[in-house]
């Protein structure tokens, strides 16, 4: 029975590291692009109406601030671009697992078959792991070639 957890974060760095900085780049472009929209209908939106907004303190002593609305609203923006990088991340790193795990073992068995070591009498993948459908039809050629005398498995 295989284990249902990962011991490394980095299973194929290489493959893993290039994963997550293309989907962290996608994810920060994309968020890139939404602030600049909305900043610059928030630095319209200030040309074209005359108004102020105050920041009030409630604290008896202070006096209120004038702020724009794109004054208001970069922070939110900023912080938005930070979260979005981190669960960007995030996601990247547990995805990537799933995806590099099945390959690794893939390319372990490959290189087992090519040096003719004998290898398990099943590959099996986890069932969270994506490439069922490859892991299935490598084990159906292992079966193929054990059949007709090719591959020794281990019992």
């Amino acid at each position: 029975m295989i284990k249902s957890r990962r011991k490394t974060l980095l299973i194929e760095p290489h493959f893993q590291t290039r994963f997550m900085l293309r989907l962290t780049g996608v994810g920060i472009v994309a968020t890139l692009l939404t602030a600049a929209v909305v900043y610059g209908f928030l630095a319209v939106a200030d040309q074209n109406s005359a108004g102020e907004f105050f920041y009030v303190i409630q604290e008896p002593g202070t006096h209120p601030e004038l702020l724009s609305r794109t004054q208001i609203v970069l922070p939110a923006l900023v912080f938005s671009l930070v979260g979005n990088l981190i669960l960007t991340l995030g996601f990247g790193l547990y995805y990537s697992q799933k995806l590099a795990g099945p390959l690794f073992r893939l390319i372990q068995d490959m290189k087992r078959l090519v040096s003719r070591e004998p290898l398990k009498p099943h590959f099996q993948l986890r069932s969270a792991d994506e490439f069922q459908e490859v892991g299935r039809a490598f084990d159906g050629l292992l079966k193929m070639l054990a059949d007709k005398g090719f591959l020794e498995r281990e019992k």
